[in-house]
């Protein structure tokens, strides 16, 4: 009798074990069979979802993939794109343009990754908009950041910095959130030397625009802003249903408005007058709170509390001026929505 128990035990742990094995010589199949990228490898050294194994660094990704024939920056968007996977993008200074245009569900992870212009656009061919695209980590540009009629956008930590080896050649643009927007994620944003450049920077009107005409931007949530430096407006702030966190403005208006266009929304003239917070036609947000230093800012108002509507406010819970200068202002309109509930000078 305990022979047979023996044997019976034996064999269910065979088969078990069989079953096991089984189990493991078809998973690399099943993986296989839901993402083969072979065809796209270019250095085998480096895991599926590390551009490097498709050929892309900082130096090379300008390059054309021998696959595809595009870009190899190009190729690995649409593999994240088209696979469902995150890709991990290195660091380094790419030398060239991010544009991710009419793209839909897209996850890149950055390490301190480099580039000029980033933009997230709806392309004026396409029938859809990029949506529910999501950059991790940290993400720099030399340049500009614009997000265009798109939908569903979430970004880590985005740095805007100073390096004239750009392919303009020229200073920081600053952030644009543009018209046709909505439901933009931001945890961390930070604006240093936005330039004033006359033949240049016609645009260019704030650290961080929030606009459109007739399409504003709606549902804006940024955990942090940081504006170092900015020669003209700090956050010029339009649309509706925004969520602001922590506001740092160290410099505004230390620039000129030279060849500087007309701003969408405001009078013709109002553009050159340059506030450090400039709120018009906004509802229905919330700003925690705002810091701004006036000891070596050159504008002309601290705050414009533009067109608005006390039914749908802008409420900002703390507002601070440090180095309170008594020729910098606060511009109030009688039609304006903003309520600041606590208000100090430092």
């Amino acid at each position: 009798m305990k022979n047979i128990r023996f044997i019976l035990l034996l064999a269910l742990i065979v088969t078990a074990c069989k079953d096991d094995k089984s189990a493991k010589q078809e998973t690399p199949k099943e993986i296989e069979e839901v993402f083969d990228d072979s065809a796209y490898v270019l250095d085998d050294n480096y895991p599926v979802g590390d551009a490097r194994r498709y050929g892309v660094t900082a130096e090379t990704a300008r390059l054309k993939h021998p696959h595809t024939g595009d870009t190899r920056l190009e190729t690995i968007m649409d593999l994240a794109e088209n696979q469902g996977i995150e890709m991990q993008i290195p660091s380094g200074y790419y030398k060239m343009n991010l544009i991710i245009d009419s793209r839909k569900n897209l996850n890149l992870r950055f390490n301190n990754s480099e580039f000029d212009l980033i933009q997230i656009i709806k392309n004026k061919d396409s029938l859809s908009e990029s949506k529910n695209i999501n950059l991790k980590g940290t993400l720099i540009s030399n340049d500009k950041v614009s997000i265009t009629a798109s939908e569903d956008i979430a970004i880590d930590s985005i740095l805007i910095r100073a390096n004239t080896l750009n392919l303009r050649k020229s200073r920081p643009r600053g952030c644009q959130i543009y018209y046709g927007s909505k439901d933009i994620k931001i945890g961390y944003l930070e604006v240093d030397d936005l330039g004033s450049d006359t033949a240049k920077d016609k645009y260019t009107h704030a650290a961080l625009a929030v606009d459109g005409w007739n399409n504003n931007p709606i549902n804006v949530d940024i955990g942090e802003i940081h504006i170092k430096s900015s020669d003209r407006h700090g956050i010029y702030l339009t649309g509706s249903d925004h969520v602001i966190g922590k506001v740092l403005i160290d410099k505004f208006g230390m620039g000129s408005s030279d060849g500087m266009d007309p701003m969408q929304d405001a009078k013709i003239g109002e553009e050159k007058e340059f506030k450090a917070l400039w709120i018009n036609k906004c509802y229905n947000t919330f700003i925690e709170s705002i810091t701004i230093n006036e000891e070596n800012s050159k504008g002309k108002y601290t705050a414009h509390f533009d067109a608005g509507d006390k039914q749908r406010p802008v409420i900002i819970e703390k507002m601070i001026v440090k180095n309170d200068n008594a020729k910098i202002s606060i511009l109030e309109e009688e039609s304006n929505g903003v309520i600041v509930e606590i208000m100090e000078n430092q």
